[in-house]
């Protein structure tokens, strides 16, 4: 076990090592001497859970994962448990990380597969904060860990960050961590009613929603919303607002950046809501999973 009642030495340069696949001074089209390594495994203002599971905890970093962000977010807030019970401490710096694989496209049986990554999360040279994936902040200081050890994990059971970290699939990222097939959803040729229906069968079944918005080709569609185009987003939830004439549906979503919302709700963590209209206009698919 690591030593936690001392403050951690300054950590020696460490070695880039080709078999570790979730290691980011292995991208080619990056300089080496850019990287470096936070002593997140053995600073002890870091904790693996922080008050639970939560999906304000994740928060993207500078690599475009949104799609497993998103989903790990989605996760989080319908089943805290699925996280908590998919990593493991070693003890020794280092954490097992469960996803879930299958043999093909088609096949609807998922097998349980454990990586192993230590807790040096990747930074940029001379920096302590993580520069992918960040959990939130603990009071003394410290994040919490779960956040980036699953972001690390998945890069490990892709490949690598060059394999997960160049845009992906939400629906992969989801089935990757429950297990379960992943139904999709077209905005363009699911009527808005049916959208409807579907959102809040999985807001009642307490179901893992994310949504995507449309591609580069309408990011004029985007122009001074707070919203981008290409990107992932959670769900949250999907219900109705007001009474009478005034009653609207309503559908809650998340930024993984943690900030950048549209409207005026006094925040700027990232939540916010839509008319079921705009999400129709500005969403051009869902991914939902049965946890």
């Amino acid at each position: 076990m690591p030593d936690l009642t001392t403050k951690p030495q300054q950590k020696k340069k460490k070695k880039a090592d080709p078999r570790d696949l979730a290691d980011p001074r292995l991208r080619e089209k990056h300089d080496n001497d850019s990287y470096g390594y936070t002593s997140a495994g053995t600073d002890e203002r870091n904790k693996l859970f922080y008050y639970g599971v939560k999906p304000t905890d994740v928060i993207q970093g500078a690599i475009a994962d949104c799609y497993f962000v998103a989903a790990l977010s989605a996760v989080a807030a319908e089943s805290p448990d699925l996280i908590k019970n998919g990593i493991v401490d070693n003890g020794d710096n280092t954490y097992k990380v469960r996803f879930f694989r299958k043999a093909n496209y088609y096949s609807s049986r998922y097998t349980e597969t454990w990586v192993t990554v230590d807790g040096d999360l990747p930074t940029r040279a001379g920096r302590e904060s993580p520069m992918y994936a960040k959990g939130q902040k603990t009071r003394t200081g410290g994040r919490e860990l779960w956040p980036a050890l699953f972001e690390k994990g998945f890069a490990q059971f892709k490949g690598g960050y060059d394999k997960m970290g160049e845009g992906g699939s939400t629906a992969g990222a989801l089935e990757a961590l429950s297990g379960k097939r992943v139904a999709y959803a077209s905005t363009d040729s699911t009527p808005e009613d049916v959208m409807w229906m579907k959102l809040r069968k999985a807001t009642i079944n307490d179901q893992a929603m994310a949504a995507g918005t449309r591609g580069k080709e309408d990011e004029n569609l985007y122009k001074g919303t707070r919203l981008y185009a290409w990107h992932a987003y959670t769900v949250l939830g999907a219900y109705e607002k007001g009474r009478g004439k005034n009653k609207k549906r309503i559908v809650k979503l998340r930024n993984p950046w943690g900030q950048t919302e549209p409207g005026q709700d006094g925040k700027d963590d990232g939540i916010f809501e839509l008319t079921l209209e705009d999400f129709m206009k500005f969403y051009g698919s869902v991914n939902i999973t049965n946890l």
